[in-house]
């Protein structure tokens, strides 16, 4: 009896975490200081490799990247009055943000005056919920006042919306 169970609790994990997989479309990719950067995550907990969320009835957007082995995070949000549309948005740090995070060494980089970007969103499909864009910041290290440089930044996802 027992193992009938054990047997029945790993089909429906695994059933229940390949279903997971496909609904994200992973698209995701930017150069961090030059070298190639694309997200890996095979821990669920820790949300999706790449994830975008159109919140707050359509007037927040956040993009979210997450790199298992090197435990770094390139994230960035816009917040608008309006809802959100096809443009571009300064990634400045006020309003709109754009951080770039390695926990492997514990520092956190952010878009602030004089460190700044851009984010574009191409195409926002309501009916499929996908978007695309592009991206780029400079972001900088309060504590160190080291400075990394995202760029060529692009990202095709499905989004989830609150």
């Amino acid at each position: 009896m027992i193992k009938i169970i054990i047997i029945i609790v790993l089909l429906v994990s695994v059933l229940a975490g390949s279903c997971k997989k496909e609904e994200v479309n992973n698209n995701f990719k930017c150069k961090v200081n030059g070298e190639v950067w694309r997200p890996r995550n095979t821990n669920l907990k820790y949300g999706h490799e790449a994830e975008a969320h159109l919140i707050d009835e359509g007037k927040t957007f956040f993009v979210s990247a997450y790199q298992e082995g090197t435990r770094q995070t390139i994230s960035f949000a816009i917040f608008l009055e309006g809802e959100v549309a096809l443009g571009n948005y300064n990634l400045n740090g006020l309003k709109n943000t754009a951080d770039y995070e390695d926990k492997s060494i514990n520092l956190k980089f952010t878009a602030q005056s004089g460190y700044t970007g851009i984010f574009q969103i191409l195409t926002l499909d309501k009916a499929t919920k996908t978007v695309t864009g592009k991206f780029s910041f400079k972001a900088l290290e309060n504590n160190t006042k080291a400075v990394v440089d995202i760029s060529e930044g692009e990202f095709d996802l499905i989004y989830t919306t609150y």
